[in-house]
């Protein structure tokens, strides 16, 4: 009886040290060393402005809860995300947020202009005069130019 009970223990301390090895118990092979690639998610949704204005209104035309719950649920959005759009547009954010900055830009693209353009009518003006000062006094500040 010794004797089996000692093939026992000499079979559980084989495992073990096939365990700690890294090969598989009962197929004898080792563990395959690839990584596993990782999940791909999706990519989270954005919504442009006009279907952010269609989905606000048919919510707005829902008469009761119900149907604006089978509304959200048929967009899979929450109502969270309703409040959100609702505030942004309340605030303006959304539709005169471009609108505004364009109008600054053009804004201060006239007035450049209009700065611009008295410059050069100065900057005109006073050759003009240094031409009628020059033809006074006969001295040519620009030398005459014969290209023949």
């Amino acid at each position: 009886m010794s004797a089996g009970f000692k093939n026992k223990n000499d079979s559980i301390s084989s495992k073990v040290v096939e365990s700690k090895s890294g090969t598989d118990e009962k197929t004898g092979s080792s563990p395959d060393p690839q990584v596993k690639p990782k999940k791909h998610y999706s990519t989270r949704r954005s919504f442009n402005t006009a279907y952010k204005l269609r989905v606000l209104a048919a919510f707005d035309a829902c008469e009761s809860a119900v149907e604006r719950g089978a509304l959200l649920r048929k967009e899979g959005l929450y109502h969270s995300r309703i409040t959100a759009w609702k505030q942004q547009f309340n605030n303006s954010k959304v539709t005169n947020g471009k609108k505004k900055s364009k109008t600054l830009r053009t804004d201060h693209l006239v007035r450049e202009n209009e700065q611009l353009k008295k410059k050069l009518a100065q900057a005109e003006a006073i050759i003009d005069l240094q031409k009628k000062v020059s033809e006074l006094l006969g001295k040519h500040i620009l030398p005459n130019e014969d290209t023949e």
